[in-house]
């Protein structure tokens, strides 16, 4: 392990002289739409939509010398480092290919001095890079692995809120089980999530009823005494229980009482009991305005995620914090609420990590450090063969 630390710590300085690559790929992939789609080819009858995200993601690590280029059913790109035992379990290094933030017009990235700056760059432009980027450093700095090492980019995951689950659909496609898996974001640098707690994400709707014989509330007043009772809720600390409205939208006009109102709310907890419960507790509330109010209430699940850990001693675990102690970065250790439950939950052992220091995540001006880019990737290298040498084999 020490002679990995070494290495990484090599790695630190020497890929700054690879700056032109990192910053291309993250203008490239970073400027494309990812919203943007495509059919596979001009002849083909098919409603999948393929991302040209994807599609560039796909081109691109070609280029920059996978040893062999491929896609799932779902049309995400795999691009494979053939290792010098193809009989062990390969190492998964993935990220989601889409931004957050999307803009209206074109994208334009620009770089001042040492920061970049872009919409959607931290979330998860720049993670989708740093992925993308991988074969021309590995390369270059002369790195093999034992495994097959698989660099994956899953796109559409951001599309709509629903869509997280295509990241299990991802996972089940793989032919066989990662003996490791990395989950790259964009930020923070030092972040270190190898568990997830339990969450629900979900749309509460309030609609007038049709047909009905008295005059219909004002839907903005149904949804405020939604929230009010759903803030009376008693909730422990142990195990330690949320609940969150982050959003609330409704009405058409100044003048008009409101006919729909949309209330968007999280659930979270550390027990996957206590948030079964709270979910029953929710939809108690709303059976009983939907009749009390009489008004039409539908509670749409957008996410539905459980409590998962891999283990603070689990080599994986205990690679990365040594890694990240090396490059002089203290973990910020915090419980995922994405698509790191996946991974768990199928035997995966698997933690999510960030590659820079960034600003205004979900913003026009999102921006980031170059100089922490190259610590993030050297961590990445680092995880990666530590991976290789002790996760693999536990």
């Amino acid at each position: 392990m020490q002679t990995i630390l070494k290495r990484t710590l090599e790695l630190k300085d020497s890929l700054s002289s690879l700056k032109e690559l990192l910053i291309g790929n993250a203008i490239m992939l970073g400027e494309v739409p990812s919203y943007a789609g495509t059919w596979q080819s001009d002849d083909e009858m098919s409603s999948v939509d393929y991302s040209v995200r994807a599609r560039f993601f796909a081109d691109r690590m070609a280029e920059l010398g996978v040893d062999e280029c491929t896609t799932d059913p779902l049309g995400n790109p795999i691009g494979i480092i053939k290792g010098s035992d193809p009989a062990r379990p390969p190492i998964l290094v993935c990220a989601e290919l889409d931004s957050l933030f999307n803009p209206p017009g074109d994208i334009h990235y620009s770089i001042s001095g040492d920061t970049i700056v872009g919409p959607g760059l931290m979330d998860n432009a720049l993670g989708a890079a740093a992925v993308m980027s991988l074969p021309d450093i590995l390369r270059r700095e002369g790195l093999s692995f034992k495994s097959n090492v698989l660099l994956a980019g899953i796109s559409n995951t951001m599309r709509e809120s629903k869509n997280l689950v295509l990241v299990d659909r991802f996972l089940d496609c793989l032919s066989v089980k990662p003996c490791a898996a990395l989950i790259i974001k964009g930020g923070e640098l030092g972040r270190l999530n190898y568990y997830s707690e339990a969450v629900v994400r979900a749309d509460i709707v309030c609609e007038r009823r049709p047909g009905a014989r008295t005059t219909p509330p004002n839907m903005i007043i149904v949804a405020n005494e939604i929230i009010d009772r759903l803030l009376t809720i008693a909730l422990p600390q142990k195990p330690e229980t949320t609940v969150t409205v982050g959003m609330i939208r409704g009405g058409y006009k100044y003048g008009s009482p409101a006919t729909t109102a949309r209330i968007g709310i999280e659930l979270r907890s550390t027990s996957n009991e206590a948030l079964s419960e709270l979910s029953e507790k929710v939809s108690s509330i709303l059976d009983l305005l939907r009749y009390e109010r009489r008004v039409d209430i539908e509670y749409d699940v957008a996410a539905e995620l459980g409590a998962e850990s891999l283990g603070w001693s689990h080599p994986l675990t205990k690679a990365a914090v040594a890694v990240l102690g090396e490059l002089g970065l203290e973990p910020s250790v915090y419980p995922s609420v994405s698509e790191l439950f996946y991974y768990l939950k199928r035997g995966i052992p698997a933690i999510t990590v960030g590659v820079a220091n960034g600003n205004e995540y979900h913003q026009e001006s999102a921006s980031a450090s170059l100089s922490s880019l190259y610590t993030g990737l050297a961590q990445i290298v680092g995880i990666m063969l530590a991976a290789d040498e002790e996760a693999c084999d536990a």
